[in-house]
């Protein structure tokens, strides 16, 4: 099971952050459901969606338009509550430019997937359950600022530990690594 879900959570980041929507309708089924609990005003999104096209059009193709250099990390190559075809907690960390105004997004929280496996052996997502709890919006900071900020941190699958090392170097980012520290403990 690590593998192959290792596999399609690479393939999400692949979809999402690329604007390969295309990938997003492999990787969910045809009924799959996505959740949202967002903890934030900063940012939106509708509560629910239902089925890999409705899902992909929202989370690739239309995330896309508003924003441009997107890089998400998992914050664990290790998944914290793993069991049959569930893994629960999978902490994620995102760092993006939005393209309207130029500000910089660094947001947080943890995502919750319920698979199925196909007769292949392969996996698809059946449910997805994302959790935003901060999404800071930086004005005022460059292109530079956030490619440097990128840089620091291995991409997709970035250890918890060293990502909150990191971001504690921006003071601007408090509210970010509080909320990773908080999430570790629990």
């Amino acid at each position: 099971m690590h593998k192959y879900a290792e596999n399609l959570l690479e393939k999400y980041i692949e979809g999402k952050d690329q604007d390969k929507f295309e990938i997003f309708e492999e990787i969910y089924l045809p009924d799959a459901q996505v959740e949202f609990e967002i903890q934030t005003n900063t940012i939106s999104f509708p509560s629910g969606l239902l089925g890999n096209m409705n899902i992909a059009q929202v989370l690739s193709a239309e995330f896309n338009k508003k924003y441009d250099n997107v890089k998400t990390y998992y914050l664990s190559r290790t998944f914290p509550k793993i069991e049959n075809l569930v893994i629960s907690k999978q902490g994620w960390l995102v760092i993006m430019r939005e393209i309207e105004n130029k500000q910089i997004r660094v947001g947080t929280g943890f995502y919750d997937w319920i698979f199925e496996r196909q007769s292949t052996g392969n996996l698809q997502i059946k449910r997805h359950n994302i959790t935003i709890g901060v999404m800071l919006c930086l004005a005022g900071f460059s292109l530079t600022y956030l490619t440097e900020l990128q840089g620091k941190l291995f991409y997709p699958w970035v250890d918890q530990e060293i990502a909150i090392g990191i971001l504690q170097e921006y003071k601007e980012l408090q509210e970010v690594y509080d909320y990773i520290k908080i999430q570790a403990r629990s």
